[in-house]
C-alpha cells in the first residue's frame, strides 16, 4: 500500500529508508530541530482537490479579481512594468527554447549556445565592461556572488563595503552569503540628499577593504556620483563594484565601464520579462578581462570547428560539476538561460535607438509625476536635491500605508511604502513611472494624492 500520493514508496519501501538512516521512525529524523519551533499540528489547507475542482476554485478567484488586471501599478524598487510586445512571447516560449538548459554538448546545442553569446556581447556593451557571464539567478545574487569574486581577487581582504543606497534585500542576500566567511559588512550612510556619504566612506575604507558596492539609480531612486564614489574607493586599492536594478538607465546615465567599475551587476527584468509576482529573473554580471578567472558562473565563446565553421561552446565554466571544489569560482548549478534568452530577443527587437527612446520617455514622465505631484502641496520631493531616473520617493502628509489602501480600492498601486524597509520612515512613498504609463495614468494618481495624501 503507497503511504503518499505523490511518492511511489511503499510501507516496506519506507521502513527500509528509515533503517538505512539509522532511526525507527520520521520524527526521529527531526530531533536536531528544537521542541519549540517544531510544528506539531496539521496544516490548515483543507482536503486535496481534484482538477477538475481545482480549475473551478481557480474560476471564483480569477472573477473576483478580474477587475485588477486593469489597474494601474507605480510598483518599482527593482521591478518595473515595461512593454513587452507579443513576438518575444511568442518566439520565446517556442519549444526548441522553452526547456533550454546547460549546453553539455556543444555539437548539438548551437541555437541555445549562440543566443547565450548574443546575451553576453548585449550585456556587457550596454554596461560598457569588457566581459559578460551567461548570467545568475537574479540581481541580488549576482551583487553577492561579485563580492565572493573580490575576496578571490583581494584574498588578504576581509572587508566589504555596502552603501545604505542599495536595495535592502540585496544586502541581505549579501549578508547570507557572507555569513560563515568571517567577512565584515559595513554600511556606508546617506546624506541629506539621498546619496552616498563620500566622507563616510572616506572613513570607513582602509587597507582591509576589498570592496565597495554601490547602487545608481539608488533604492530611492536617486542618481549617484558613482564617478567620485569608483576614485575614492581606487585610492585604498580596494574594487569597486556597480549594482544595477534599472538597466534601462544605463542609456542615458553613464556606464560602469566609464566610470572604471571592477564589477558590474544588475537586474535584468527590465529587458522583457513580465513582473510575474517576483521571478523568475536574470541576474546580470559584467566584469573587467583581467578578472575572468574569478568571474562565476559561465562564459559562453564564439570558435571555429574542425572544419573552419564559426561555432558556438562553453569557454570557462569554473563551477563544482566542471573543476575540482577549491577551485569552483561558484557554486550555483545553473543559470538562467531561458531568462537570459527572453532578455536577448527584447533587447534584438527594441534596438539601439529603441533602447534609448523608452529611457527618455522613462524619465520625461517620471519628470512630469514630479512636478505634478508637487502641485499638490499634499507632498514634497523627499531629496530634492537630487536627480533621478524613472523612480523617486516622496513624502506625504499622512500615513503612506494608509493612503496605499484608500487608493488600492480606487484600483491603483501608488508605489511602495519605505516603512517596509525602514520602520520608522512611515510617510515616504516610492513611485516608479515607466514608458507604460500615459498623462492620464499619472493624472489619476496625482488626484489621489489631492484627495487622501
Amino acid at each position: 500500500m503507497l503511504k503518499h500520493r505523490l511518492l511511489p514508496t511503499t510501507e516496506n519501501d519506507r521502513n527500509n529508508i528509515l533503517k538505512i538512516c539509522g532511526v525507527d521512525n520520521f520524527e526521529d529524523l527531526l530531533k536536531g530541530i528544537p521542541k519549540d519551533i517544531q510544528f506539531k499540528n496539521k496544516l490548515n489547507i483543507g482536503d486535496g482537490l481534484s482538477e477538475l475542482e481545482l480549475k473551478r476554485q481557480l474560476s471564483k478567484i480569477l472573477s473576483s479579481s478580474r477587475e485588477k488586471l486593469n489597474g494601474l501599478s507605480f510598483l518599482g524598487a527593482g521591478v518595473y512594468d515595461h512593454f513587452i510586445p507579443a513576438v518575444v512571447n511568442q518566439l520565446t516560449l517556442r519549444g526548441e527554447f522553452l526547456t533550454s538548459y546547460t549546453p553539455y554538448q556543444p555539437e548539438f546545442s548551437q541555437g541555445t549556445l549562440q543566443a547565450l553569446f548574443e546575451y553576453q556581447s548585449m550585456v556587457a556593451e550596454i554596461f560598457g565592461m569588457e566581459i559578460s557571464n551567461a548570467s545568475h539567478y537574479d540581481g541580488a545574487t549576482s551583487m553577492a556572488e561579485a563580492a565572493l569574486m573580490a575576496l578571490r581577487i583581494k584574498a588578504d581582504r576581509k572587508r566589504i563595503l555596502v552603501s545604505a543606497g542599495v536595495h535592502p534585500e540585496y544586502i541581505e542576500v549579501l549578508k547570507t552569503y557572507l555569513t560563515n566567511l568571517s567577512v565584515e559588512v559595513s554600511i556606508v550612510p546617506m546624506t541629506d540628499d539621498g546619496k552616498t556619504s563620500t566622507q563616510a566612506l572616506d572613513s570607513l575604507l582602509g587597507e582591509d577593504v576589498a570592496l565597495f558596492i554601490a547602487q545608481s539609480p539608488n533604492f530611492f531612486g536617486c542618481i549617484e556620483d558613482m564617478e567620485l564614489l569608483s576614485e575614492k574607493t581606487k585610492t585604498k586599492k580596494a574594487l569597486f563594484s556597480a549594482n544595477i536594478t534599472e538597466p534601462l538607465s544605463l542609456a542615458l546615465l553613464k556606464t560602469p565601464g566609464e566610470y572604471h567599475a571592477d564589477i558590474a551587476t544588475g537586474e535584468g527584468q527590465s529587458f522583457g520579462l513580465p513582473q510575474s509576482y517576483g521571478g523568475p529573473y536574470v541576474g546580470l554580471f559584467t566584469t573587467k578581462l583581467e578578472h575572468v578567472r574569478q568571474m562565476p558562473g559561465r562564459l559562453c565563446g564564439e570558435t571555429v570547428d574542425s572544419q573552419g565553421r564559426k561555432s558556438f561552446t562553453l569557454t570557462l565554466s569554473t563551477r563544482e560539476q566542471h573543476i575540482r571544489r577549491e577551485k569552483a569560482t561558484s557554486n550555483i548549478c545553473t543559470n538562467q538561460n531561458l531568462c537570459a534568452l527572453w532578455a536577448t530577443i527584447w533587447l534584438s527587437l527594441v534596438g539601439k535607438e529603441g533602447f534609448i527612446e523608452i529611457a527618455e520617455q522613462n524619465l520625461s514622465k517620471a519628470e512630469y509625476a514630479k512636478s505634478e505631484i508637487l502641485k499638490t502641496n499634499k507632498a514634497k520631493l523627499k531629496y530634492q536635491k537630487s536627480c533621478t531616473f524613472n523612480e523617486f520617493t516622496i513624502e506625504l502628509k499622512t500615513n503612506a500605508a494608509e493612503f496605499i489602501e484608500k487608493c488600492i480600492q480606487n484600483n491603483i498601486a501608488p508605489g511602495i511604502p519605505l516603512q517596509r524597509f525602514f520602520n520608522e520612515d512611515k510617510n515616504s512613498l516610492l513611485i516608479a513611472v515607466t514608458e507604460k504609463k500615459t498623462k492620464d495614468d499619472i493624472d489619476q494618481l496625482v488626484n489621489l494624492i489631492k484627495k487622501y495624501g
